[in-house]
């Protein structure tokens, strides 16, 4: 039987149906998971989020980037704050709350992952655990009957249903723009300031239907602690794909 006009789906449609614009998207997301389980990989303890961060860098090269659509985001002990710059001052120990959040580019797309863990135990935290859910339900509500302000109103009252706050009030995501659009002359530089209009954002009172790629980071805060998971996903008439996903259950891993 078919699902209800616009009910969720765990659909993720095969990469060979898709667009080529939008598998070499999908590449570049499989590769920025390659990349975030190798930085994850060499996280060491005692290093502060400016080393992570570089590291992200260096090897992101070794997995055929050139470039970013934004600079690695890390985040040690569930920082909340909007506007974070990395400190030198945090470092790892045991128990770290870990947020790393990679966006590396090619000459025609970009990945951009979010992931959250703790370092140095395998004793994963509620608030990841709940991360990750919120990140696998949004995922499941989009689709090309929600308009990206629906999905803003989904993520807020998943976050209320779970007793959490939705860390990311003004948006839970945005809009990533092809490099053969309009914003294509000075890639990816001009796709990334284009996301800070909000008609590029998902926010609670954009009335667009969500069609196209979007990343989806729907941030959740318990007791003055965020963690953020973060997808992409594509949206069209006939295929939904979450990027580099062969199924839902894959969201959040890495």
């Amino acid at each position: 039987m078919a699902a209800p006009l616009g009910a969720p789906t765990t659909v993720t449609s095969p990469v060979d149906a898709l667009p080529p614009e939008i598998q070499a998207f999908d590449h570049a997301q499989k590769l920025t998971i390659q990349l975030t389980r190798a930085l994850v990989d060499n996280l060491e303890e005692g290093m502060n989020e400016l080393e992570v961060g570089e590291l992200a860098i260096e090897q992101a090269r070794a997995f055929g980037f050139s470039g970013w659509f934004h600079k690695p985001e890390v985040r040690f002990g569930g920082n909340i704050s909007m506007f974070h710059r990395p400190s030198i001052q945090k470092k790892l120990a045991p128990g770290t709350l870990v947020e790393l959040d990679l966006a590396p580019s090619t000459d025609d797309a970009f990945g951009d992952l979010g992931v959250g863990l703790a370092f140095g135990t395998t004793d994963e935290p509620e608030l990841v655990h709940e991360a990750r859910e919120a990140c696998r339900a949004v995922c499941g509500f989009a689709s090309r009957f929600k308009t990206v302000g629906e999905l803003f109103v989904f993520a807020r009252s998943w976050a209320n249903n779970h007793r959490m706050d939705l860390g990311n009030a003004r948006s839970i995501g945005h809009a990533c723009p092809l490099p053969q659009g309009p914003l294509g002359l000075a890639w990816p530089q001009a796709a990334r300031a284009s996301i800070f209009l909000r008609r590029y954002q998902i926010h609670f009172l954009n009335p667009r239907r969500l069609q196209g790629l979007w990343a989806l980071t729907p941030r959740v805060v318990s007791g003055g602690i965020g963690m953020c998971f973060e997808e992409i996903a594509f949206i069209g008439d006939e295929h939904k794909r979450i990027l580099g996903r062969e199924d839902i259950t894959e969201v959040g891993t890495y």
